[in-house]
């Protein structure tokens, strides 16, 4: 269905046509990692596989708009931003498959089915409230929701990428800048997304991106090439 669509005419040029890598490509390469039968449920393996593909076809279209498209400084940051953003949720779908896969996620035998909030107490001036919360116990145990600042840890600390040299330090620079979605969160007067993103981030983005999408993780997929288009600036 794809292949009839009609394709993106890049600027300078009414003969030049741009699509982004194909869905079906997509899915093969994430195939080879994101498997059945594993400790990752096996019904969610192809709800997850879809996701990740999109994202990643999304950030290509990103990535093209901020190379080939004459924008304004603004919408050069918020364009980095998205990719930034959307780079991030991808890395964090493909690290949360590979802790849950290898068996390394955080699990707890107790769930939670009750919280109770009693009455305020006043004990020599100071307000206080006991919250009560009811536990019962999982057999098996429960996988714990993992963020993923510590997805990123456990990825690090067990080298669950394998041999990626520096990346698993630069993981961690992702993290934080995906957190700039909450446009709330303020910590000084220049904390705001034309200073925080920039062609620094971009490139920083594009090297992780690309770092853990052609890992050792993917290492029988034919199509890594077609992740070359973060490489190059």
């Amino acid at each position: 269905m794809e292949k009839d669509l009609p394709k993106l005419t890049l600027k300078g040029s009414s003969e030049k046509k741009w699509y982004p890598i194909p869905m079906s490509t997509l899915r093969t390469h994430l195939d080879v990692f994101i498997v059945k039968g594993t400790s990752f449920h096996d019904n969610k393996v192809a709800p997850l596989i879809n996701n990740v593909a999109y994202n990643i076809q999304y950030i290509e279209f990103l990535d093209r708009l901020i190379k080939d498209v004459n924008l304004s400084d603004v919408l050069v940051k918020q364009n980095i931003k998205s990719f930034v953003v959307h780079s991030g949720a991808v890395i964090e779908a493909i690290f949360h498959y590979l802790v849950v896969s290898t068996g390394n996620a955080t699990e707890s035998e107790w769930a939670s089915c009750n919280k109770q909030t009693s009455n305020k107490y006043k004990i020599n001036g100071t307000d206080f409230l006991i919250k009560t919360e009811i536990l019962t116990k999982s057999d098996p145990p429960i996988l714990t929701e993992m963020t993923f600042n510590q997805l990123s840890r456990k990825v690090e600390d067990k080298k669950l990428l394998g041999d990626v040299g520096d990346l698993y330090k630069e993981i961690s620079r992702i993290r934080k800048l995906r957190n700039k979605i909450h446009l709330h969160i303020i910590e000084s007067l220049s904390d705001t997304d034309y200073n925080s993103f920039g062609k620094s981030e971009y490139e920083l983005t594009r090297r992780v991106l690309f770092g853990v999408l052609t890992s050792p993780l993917f290492s029988t997929s034919p199509y890594n090439k077609f992740f070359d288009f973060l490489k190059n600036g």
